[in-house]
């Protein structure tokens, strides 16, 4: 039925020309399909029980066929689509409007359910063959998805980037697989997990290198990461929210898959796979929020918040790797179930941002957050759901993105018990760069919806703002709600978590007080400590409270006065603080990072004094040094040695003769000296 109901969305709105009929025809079943598949996937979850689906035209005297099994993994991630792709699909009946007269709203339905499904399937298929078609299908989906809107040449750019570096990494995951291949003779996934004969030390290295380039470089991990902020901008906001929230996170289900179930450590010889994605999520992490705290457009921001986001995951799923290195099951179940803790979180917050900027964009027609301020008052409904997933993100509480924060500080605190000194000071470097990066969000996040929503409007478009549609504001309600129920409620997901990957006797003997969780008669324990559910409740506790006697207040007299003008006589937009001067003291601090660059060019001079500057124009820019430094230089040095190649293209048969006979002699010199 979950199949069906997305090809149905992909399908049936090519029926249609009216673009209004083909919006609702191409979502509405993609919103019926997800329902189905939060149910199937939550089914699975809570009751522990995995759900195999042949196929009857499988073939099942070969290799190459497509096999499916649901397990408690996969369930969890299918969750997260289910659950993200509701809100986006409810989201994009208002927003597809945008595209009506302008671009075809059957071709986005169908991308989009195809988009969709694949990620379904990709996370269902239980050998390579399945999980690399779905994958490409994915991959292509998306690809055509962020070129959308072809004519702009920043989009087709954007989209060449990310097809070549999804490509790249889809090489390195095909290369862990075989690697596994020839170590068990089969495509398959349940002989990956219980090979015949147990893999050498060395092939499980291989496996292991092989996956955390491959899935990071899909993930967005530093420094794999440059497709990421420029693919997810240049998408459709309900696109960029599904690639950022869903997406990326079948990269953490592959990562997860073969670090902890093909290849699972089991000796301290291991412990180094955990701490390299312990370094790359806390680099990832750091330097994602660096970019995001100083970005002008504001879907850029978002992407370069997911790259922090992910880093976080990858450093709570490394120290996951770590502790069962080192036989400590408990500590490793707390650091796994903050990682994917996270991951769901993240979904959820940062979906509902993204459609939160895509109603910005739609409203303003602009990204650019110099040009925006004043929309609390024009848009009340997106600001106040744009400000829940900016409270989540920052790790506030009593939101969700708190709670995971919290544990993954939790698992980082631990680490004293491992018995090796030179780990040790690592993750404590890792948490100190975990903090900053705590810090350096919230900053960001406070500027962001500071230079969007508060103030005066900067722009005419700003000005003559209006709210978007209502179907718009559900899709970002539901999305809200998720971020308030895993918050005030955490142990609705940490139970599910615990539930799914067979965590519960693990989390339980850990040294924190737990509070139980029971679903349908089913006893799982949550590792969410009683000091941070304190926390979470006194603040939603303060908050009510607040609220209630604001409101109570509004009976007192209250006289409106004009704000202090320091003299100036009238305040205007043009005295306010904006995005970039917010951020200027992080361009200073972090200036070898970003490789800033001024330029002040005096526009005019006062009449009566030459001297006396009448008007200015200040402009800054800053570079992406992974950019600049690492693939712009690889990109120049492949171009300038196939343009050496080519030269042997001359044109002339003659030549081309003379290239094959070279070939057979080399061939048969070859065949001469092999034995």
């Amino acid at each position: 039925m979950v199949i069906l109901a997305f090809i149905a969305g992909a399908l049936v709105p090519l029926a249609f020309r009216n673009s209004r009929k083909a919006s609702v025809a191409s979502f509405a079943p993609g919103a019926a399909g997800s329902v189905l598949t939060i149910a199937l996937a939550a089914s699975i979850a809570v009751s522990g029980t995995a759900l195999e689906m042949p196929l009857p035209f499988a073939a099942a005297a070969t290799e190459i066929e497509f096999q499916f099994y649901i397990d408690g993994m996969s369930a969890f991630f299918m969750l997260i689509i289910g659950l993200v792709t509701l809100a986006v699909s409810i989201y994009s009946i208002g927003y597809s409007s945008e595209y009506h007269e302008k671009r075809s709203i059957r071709a986005l339905g169908f991308l989009f359910n195809l988009f969709v499904l694949s990620m379904i399937l990709v996370v269902a298929s239980d050998n390579v063959f399945s999980f690399l078609v779905f994958w490409e299908a994915m991959s292509l989906a998306s690809f055509f998805l962020v070129i959308y809107e072809h004519e702009s040449e920043g989009s087709i750019r954007a989209g060449m980037t990310y097809i070549v570096m999804t490509h790249l990494g889809t090489a390195f995951i095909l290369g862990s697989f075989l690697a596994m291949y020839f170590q068990t003779g089969s495509l398959s996934f349940d002989s990956f997990r219980s090979p015949g004969s147990p893999m050498p030390a060395y092939i499980r290295d291989i496996v292991f290198v092989l996956a955390l380039v491959g899935f990071g470089t899909k993930a967005g991990l530093v420094p794999m990461h440059v497709w990421l902020p420029q693919a997810h901008p240049s998408a459709p906001s309900n696109v960029s929210a599904l690639m950022s929230a869903v997406m990326i996170k079948t990269a953490i289900y592959g990562l997860a898959r073969v670090t902890l179930d093909f290849a699972a450590p089991s000796s301290p010889d291991s412990a180094w796979w955990g701490m390299l994605m312990v370094v790359a999520g806390s680099a990832s992490a750091l330097i994602g929020v660096l970019y995001a705290a100083i970005e002008k457009d504001i879907k850029r921001a978002l992407a370069f918040s997911s790259i922090e986001n992910i880093g976080i995951v990858i450093l709570g799923l490394g120290l996951s790797v770590v502790f069962l290195s080192f036989g400590l099951q408990a500590l490793a179940a707390v650091a796994l179930l903050a990682s994917m803790y996270h991951s769901l979180n993240h979904a959820a917050f940062k979906s509902l941002l993204f459609m939160g900027a895509g109603s910005v964009l739609f409203g303003t027609h602009t990204k650019n957050m110099e040009q925006l301020g004043g929309l609390a008052k024009k848009m009340p409904w997106t600001a106040l759901l744009f400000l829940i997933g900016a409270i989540a993100i920052s790790g506030l509480p009593p939101l969700n993105g708190f709670a995971s924060e919290w544990l993954t500080m939790q698992a980082l605190l631990s680490s004293y018990q491992v018995p090796n000194v030179a780990l040790q000071v690592s993750i404590s470097f890792a948490s100190i760069a975990f903090a900053l990066t705590a810090g350096i969000a919230l900053a960001t996040f406070v500027r962001m919806f500071g230079a969007t929503f508060l103030s005066r409007p900067r722009s005419k478009e700003a000005e003559h703002a209006k709210e978007v549609p209502k179907t718009m504001i559900a899709g970002m309600s539901v999305a809200a709600g998720l971020c308030i129920v895993f918050g005030i409620l955490p142990f609705a997901a940490t139970g599910m978590i615990a539930s799914s990957f067979g965590l519960d006797e693990s989390v339980a003997s850990f040294n924190v007080l737990t509070v139980p969780y029971s679903v349908s008669g089913i006893e799982s324990i949550s590792s969410m400590s009683m000091p941070a559910v304190a926390v979470m409740m006194g603040a939603a506790g303060a908050a009510i409270a607040g609220f209630v006697l604001a409101s109570g207040s509004r009976k007192t007299a209250r006289k409106i006065y004009s704000t202090w003008d320091c003299g100036f006589g009238e305040l205007n937009e043009r005295m306010e603080y904006t995005a970039s001067s917010l951020s200027q003291p992080i361009r200073t601090v972090f200036r070898a990072l970003y490789k800033p660059r001024m330029t002040i060019s005096k526009d005019r001079y006062s009449d009566s004094n030459p001297y006396m500057k009448k008007s200015m124009r200040v402009e800054s820019e800053t570079k992406d040094v992974f950019e600049d430094r690492l693939y712009a230089p690889a990109v120049k040095t492949a171009v300038g040695f196939f343009d050496r190649v080519r030269r042997i293209q001359t044109g002339k048969v003659n030549a081309y003769l003379l290239y094959v006979m070279i070939a057979l002699a080399l061939l048969l010199l070859l065949a001469r000296v092999m034995p």
